[in-house]
C-alpha cells in the first residue's frame, strides 16, 4: 500500500511540475547559456541542435514511466496491466499535443512546435517499451 502511495504521489507532482513547465512564461536568458558555449567552443556545433526536445522527451518518458510503475503495483491481470500501460501512453501523448495549443494560445512567449510533439511522443513510446519489458520480465519470474 505505501508502494502505491509513494508511486501515484510522484506520478501526481511530475504531472504538475510537468504541466508548470510546459505552461510557464518563456525566459530571456538563453544569452547566457549561449555565451556559455561561444567559450566553450561548442557553439557552432550545437546550432542546430534544439536542446529543448530532449526535455519533452525526458519529462514525457518520466510522466508515462512513473505512472505505469504505480499500475504495476495493482493486483490486475497481466493483461490488464498491458493494456492500462498502452493507455497511460496514448493519454499522455495527447496531453501533449494539446499542451501545445495550450502555449499557441496562452500568449507567454511560447509557441505551437511539432517538433515537440514528436519529442513528446518519442518519450512517451521509449517508456512505454522499457515499462512493458519490466511488466512481461517480472510476470514470467512471477508465473
Amino acid at each position: 500500500m505505501k508502494r502505491l502511495v509513494t508511486s501515484f504521489s510522484l506520478s501526481f507532482a511530475w504531472l504538475f511540475l510537468t504541466t508548470y513547465l510546459l505552461v510557464m512564461p518563456a525566459g530571456n536568458d538563453s544569452g547566457k547559456f549561449r555565451r556559455w558555449l561561444e567559450a566553450l567552443g561548442l557553439d557552432n556545433y550545437l546550432k542546430e541542435f534544439e536542446a529543448d526536445k530532449l526535455v519533452h522527451i525526458g519529462l514525457f518518458f518520466i510522466l508515462v514511466a512513473l505512472w505505469c510503475w504505480g499500475i504495476a503495483g495493482l493486483k490486475l491481470s497481466y493483461l490488464n496491466k498491458f493494456l492500462f500501460f498502452i493507455v497511460i501512453a496514448q493519454t499522455w501523448f495527447l496531453y501533449g499535443i494539446a499542451m501545445e495549443f495550450v502555449q499557441e494560445y496562452l500568449k507567454n512567449g511560447r509557441s505551437f512546435d511539432v517538433k515537440d510533439m514528436i519529442a513528446d511522443g518519442i518519450g512517451c513510446t521509449i517508456a512505454l517499451l522499457i515499462s512493458l519489458l519490466f511488466l512481461r520480465k517480472n510476470e514470467r519470474a512471477v508465473g
